[in-house]
């Protein structure tokens, strides 16, 4: 139970962590997207941050090298 424990507080302080950072870029005006829809960073989080999650988190660099979205999309194949 302990290390059950552990493991479910760890995950809820990486969700806090990227919620927190997630909030920051979008306040920065970089889009972020799930799945090829516009999403919110708590929708973002919910579905990047499980164990076993499918879903993988791209950048995209606008022309002057800033990142201008995060697409977090399911990876169907690996």
């Amino acid at each position: 139970m302990c290390k059950e424990g552990n493991r479910v507080e760890e995950i809820n302080a990486v969700k806090e962590s990227m919620l927190f950072h997630l909030e920051q870029m979008q306040q920065s005006g970089v889009a972020l997207f799930v799945d090829g829809r516009a999403a919110l960073p708590k929708e973002a989080v919910s579905k990047a941050v499980r164990e076993n999650s499918p879903y993988m988190a791209d950048y995209v660099l606008g022309a002057s090298g800033t990142i201008e979205q995060v697409r977090f999309d399911r990876v169907t194949r690996w």
